[in-house]
């Protein structure tokens, strides 16, 4: 069995990673996979953070939740592998240190993820998830363009 971690934001980029993913697991029948979302954590910038009113009826964690069910479906129907290769998870965090560690705990072989088209500029302030992963990770990463 191979274990592949597939991070998926919902964006077109973790689609695409889900087909490329499809592809090889269509090859390899040992392939199993848990495709992974990570809400990130509040910005402690916004007036929620602060305490005032939030004008969305939703909670924080209830809104987090309603992500993370849209990105995992998304990515789980581009995947198109039947339940019993391929489920579904979420976590609330750090977007890159969330993964590495759900691919530490998990004893993954292969984490896929999609590359995120951050302009040069903003990538250099901010960094990005699959830089963070591609150079942390405790297995190979495959970041599909």
């Amino acid at each position: 069995m191979t274990k592949v971690l597939l991070a998926t934001d919902g964006s077109a980029h973790s689609v695409r990673a889900a087909q490329s993913l499809r592809k090889m697991a269509e090859r390899d029948q040992t392939i199993e996979v848990t495709v992974f979302h990570v809400a990130p954590l509040p910005d402690l910038t916004t007036p929620a953070a602060a305490g005032a009113p939030v004008p969305n009826p939703l909670l924080p964690d209830t809104y987090a939740q309603a992500q993370a069910e849209r990105a995992l479906s998304v990515t789980l129907a581009a995947l198109g592998l039947p339940p019993e290769r391929a489920r579904g998870s979420y976590v609330i965090g750090v977007p890159g240190e969330a993964i590495l560690a759900e691919a530490r705990q998990g004893g993954y072989d292969l984490i896929v993820m999609g590359r995120r088209g951050l302009s040069p500029l903003k990538e250099l302030l901010l960094g990005s998830v699959s830089q963070v992963v591609l150079h942390r990770a405790p297995c190979p990463v495959l970041i599909v363009p």
